[in-house]
């Protein structure tokens, strides 16, 4: 059986983990938020491109 302080102890350690995961989860949130804009610029990019192409080809 653990002793006090060992249960404090292991109960620390065990947060500490679960915040690790937690930033790293909310790192792959932020990573695929910011692929997700890129993603539309890049719509809008091609959007603005075709557009002028249908403009000139008027």
């Amino acid at each position: 059986m653990l002793s006090p302080i060992e249960a404090l102890y292991k109960m620390r350690d065990e947060m500490v983990m679960n915040r690790r995961k937690l930033v790293d989860q909310l790192e792959s949130v932020q990573n695929v938020q910011a692929e997700i804009e890129v993603i539309d610029r890049a719509i809008a990019d091609e959007c603005a491109a075709q557009s002028e192409l249908d403009k000139d080809r008027k």
